[in-house]
């Protein structure tokens, strides 16, 4: 039995006054939610470019996996709830206390089950990166999505070509459109130096 070991990545930024750097641990033995993906360093860095639309907001972002877009958004001055299931909650707290002299006290960390929970009220944006793995999360998410009453809902998801996950994927987006119009993210606020073409962002707006 191998044992599961830690790494970490240092992600440089600037939060609009200063020079820092977030250090983010992975997991070297994992699921899906224990390392940072492409499509989550492309998130972040939409966030360093843009941190005056997210300084101040109150936000949740599901199955956060490592914890690091939450992180980089209260780095930034918003208020966040990063959530996931049980399992994950030990990373994701590892990584809130080794930034926490970024944050602030700005983040709560919570178990949130798609299956059974709720998303808070009176939020301004919910955030869902690469959160689209396997057919049986799909109507979950999309349920959650059509019930909550946040402001926002932003969408991130690398496009997948092959098993489960490419399946989940394209019925993930064509049944969201029932409910939800997806409006990309203008390239001009991305950054250049983290922008993919096979890597979907943009924001879900709740059809009348």
């Amino acid at each position: 039995m191998f044992e599961n070991e830690e790494y970490s990545r240092v992600i440089p930024f600037n939060n609009g006054k200063k020079e820092s750097e977030l250090i983010i641990y992975q997991e070297t033995i994992t699921d899906v939610g224990g390392v940072i993906w492409d499509s989550a360093l492309m998130t972040i860095h939409y966030f360093f470019k843009n941190p005056e639309q997210f300084f101040g907001k109150k936000i949740l972002e599901l199955g956060s996996g490592t914890g690091v877009c939450g992180i980089a958004l209260a780095a930034l001055g918003a208020e966040v709830i990063i959530t996931d299931l049980p399992e994950r909650i030990p990373l994701i707290q590892k990584n809130v206390a080794t930034n926490s002299h970024l944050t602030s006290n700005r983040i709560q960390v919570q178990v949130l089950d798609w299956m059974k929970d709720k998303i808070p009220d009176s939020l301004d944006l919910v955030l869902a990166v690469d959160c689209v793995y396997y057919n049986s999360t799909i109507s979950p998410l999309i349920n959650l999505l059509k019930t909550c009453d946040a402001k926002e809902t932003i969408i991130v998801s690398e496009e997948r070509d092959i098993g489960e996950a490419s399946v989940a994927q394209k019925t993930f987006f064509k049944n969201i459109n029932e409910f939800f119009e997806l409006t990309p993210i203008s390239h001009e606020d991305l950054d250049p130096d983290y922008c993919a073409e096979d890597i979907i962002i943009g924001r879900l707006i709740k059809k009348p």
